[in-house]
């Protein structure tokens, strides 16, 4: 596997906090309050709980997106050191996470 999937894996819990709107709490709030499968007697066909938890996760995902290429562009800057590190135990180095976000917004502007 390329190291440059196995940052991705590594990054991705925290990469999916960061790319989380503040909105889409309340959203998914909403959506799982209700119940929405009618076998449970909830509202037949997800009513408007079913499109307030689609709108949430759509949300979330699309800004995931964006930090695929700099992720990418990043894992080809770790040592030799730290992609052992990465390949034995996942863990990515400290400085990662910062630079990710400044290479998001550097291909952002172009």
């Amino acid at each position: 596997m390329q190291d440059s999937r196995l940052a991705w894996e590594a990054a991705l819990p925290e990469l999916a906090r960061r790319s989380k709107n503040w909105w889409t709490a309340p959203l998914r709030i909403f959506g799982a309050a209700v119940p929405n499968n009618s076998a449970n007697g909830g509202i037949p066909g997800g009513g408007s709980t079913g499109f307030a938890r689609e709108i949430g996760q759509d949300a979330s995902t699309g800004r995931l997106k964006k930090y695929a290429v700099p992720v990418d562009v990043v894992a080809e800057r770790l040592a030799p050191e730290e992609r052992k590190t990465l390949r034995a135990e996942g863990v990515l180095p400290d400085w990662f996470f910062d630079a990710v976000e400044k290479e998001r917004r550097t291909q952002h502007k172009r």
